[in-house]
This record gives structure tokens, sequence and C-alpha cells, in this order.
């Protein structure tokens, strides 16, 4: 465990590091085009993310009383409500926030931004069906907010967090990270991630080309 954690801290720290070294340039990915099973997997991937927010938040952070019985009462579009009673800051907020990384996700991945808009409603779609009527019916409303309104704010998030990273402040760099996670992996063109593995250390390089 101690070794794990050292390790990860060395990583974290690497990530750190290579980040901040030099003025290196981050573009928005380029479109390219994307094969059934890849757009399948990338799907999967967010699918699975949603269920995982999903027990995070309301069954460990906060139990919503959901059960399996409110499950197959709910499936299949049994039920819907074409709004709910969630508050201002949970549906205005909240959900278009989701739908922005959902968004930002797809866009990293290479997608235009087009087909990250509809990547993002069908991830959308799929958690108010499958997912969260668990504890309630679908909701129309969520299925339209958190596309639409996370399309807009992944857009301006997209342009901030690639002029932040650009600049020559770590704090903004550091931020452009925070908003932006995909700048993380290695999503955006001209970035690799290469790993550093050995018996005396582990860690990651971030190597950047310019054009």
């Amino acid at each position: 465990m101690i070794k794990k954690s050292i390790s990860i801290i060395i990583i974290l720290t690497s990530i750190t590091i290579y980040s901040f070294a030099g003025e290196n340039k981050y573009f928005a990915p380029l479109p390219r085009a994307h094969s059934g099973t890849e757009t399948l997997s990338d799907a999967g991937i967010l699918y699975a993310l949603h269920w995982a927010g999903y027990i995070i938040e309301f069954k460990v952070i906060r139990d919503w009383g959901g059960n399996f019985e409110t499950y197959k009462a709910n499936l299949f579009l049994k039920n819907i409500q074409w709004w709910d009673g969630d508050s201002f800051w949970y549906n205005f907020v909240g959900h278009p926030y989701v739908g922005s990384q959902t968004y930002l996700y797809y866009r990293g991945r290479g997608y235009s931004r087009l087909e990250s808009f509809a990547g993002s409603f069908t991830a959308s779609f799929l958690f108010e069906s499958t997912i969260e009527i668990m504890h309630e019916p679908f909701s129309f409303n969520d299925a339209v907010i958190t596309p639409t309104f996370g399309f807009v704010l992944g857009n301006w998030i997209e342009k901030t967090s690639l002029r932040f990273i650009n600049s020559s402040s770590k704090l903004k760099k550091a931020v452009a990270r925070i908003i932006n996670p995909s700048l993380n992996f290695k999503f955006y063109e001209g970035v690799s991630i290469i790993p550093i593995l050995s018996n005396k250390m582990s860690g990651c390089m971030f190597v950047c080309m310019l054009r």
C-alpha cells in the first residue's frame, strides 16, 4: 500500500512538473473518423462513469431510497415526468456541468462538435432512462437541459481552458486542467503521455508537439 501511494505521488508530481514546464502549445483536437467499435467503447466508458457517479452521490454520500422495485416500475419509459421537482441549482447548474464534461470527453477524443453533442445527448438519455429511474421516473427536462446547456458551457470551457493552459501563469494552467479534465489525458492534439516505470521510480512525462 505504501509503495502504491508513493508511486501515485510521484506520478502526480511528474504530471505537475511537466505540465508547467516550458511554453508548450495545446490545440483543440482535430475531428477524425471513428470506428463503430471505438464509438461504442466511448459510450460504454461514459455509461459506466455515470453509474459510478450515481452510486457515489445517491447511495454513498446521501441515500435517496432508490430500489429495484422502483427501477422495474420506471424501466422502458413506463413513467415520464416532463418536469421534475429538483432545485434550480440542480437542474440548471449541476446537470449542465455534467453535460459539459461529457461533451468535453467526446471533444477530447477527436469527435466534431456536432458528434460530441450527439454523444452527450445519448449519454444523458441513457442516464435518465436506465440509471436515475432507480429512484424517480424519466425526467424529460433533464434529458434535454443536460446536453443542450452542457454544449454551450462545454464550448466555453474548452476555449477558456485552452487559453489558460497556453498562458505563462502556473495558476491558469492548473485551473485549465481542473475545469477541463480531458486536458490531463492523451486527448488533445500534439499531446502525448509517456509512462516512466522502473524499479526505482514511477511517473509519466508530457510531450507536446508544436505546430
